[in-house]
């Protein structure tokens, strides 16, 4: 068995495998053959991939309700807490002696930012299972540095 740090390559002979996660799953595996061509890996059994392809296959309906509440949860998400972090952000020493501290319009109670943070959460992982991403759009789910 070989273990890399992410983004990892494993070669095969000519081809290889490459390997992204997040925090939250998988965010590319995919066998890259040797003339260039890539083909994404089914997810394997019992993993909650596999779990979730299923899911989508058998009841497409739901699986595209759960993909598309995940867009709009963390969409909502982006633009609620993303001003909150910027605020937080530009009041530390660091920023405050260089620049003017930002001051956000949204100001929500700890509770609201708990369940926004929570199911932000749930949504980078049915966006991880689904092997979807996107920079902006999955920034709290990006790939794991080492």
């Amino acid at each position: 068995m070989q273990t890399s740090d992410m983004p990892a390559r494993f070669p095969l002979g000519t081809d290889s495998i490459e390997v992204a996660a997040s925090r939250y799953g998988m965010q590319r595996i995919h066998l890259v053959r040797a003339d260039g061509s890539q083909r994404r890996l089914d997810p394997a059994p019992g993993t909650p991939e596999h779990w979730r392809a299923q899911l989508s296959r058998r009841h497409p309906g739901i699986g595209r309700a759960l993909a598309a509440g995940a867009v709009i949860v963390l969409t909502i998400n982006l633009i609620l807490l993303a001003p909150q972090l910027l605020e937080l952000f530009t009041h530390l020493p660091l920023w405050a002696d260089r620049f003017a501290p930002f001051t956000s319009p949204i100001d929500l109670p700890a509770g609201v930012n708990t369940a926004l943070t929570l199911t932000a959460g749930l949504a980078g992982i049915e966006r991880a299972l689904t092997f979807r991403h996107h920079r902006l759009l999955d920034a709290e789910t990006d790939g794991i540095d080492a």
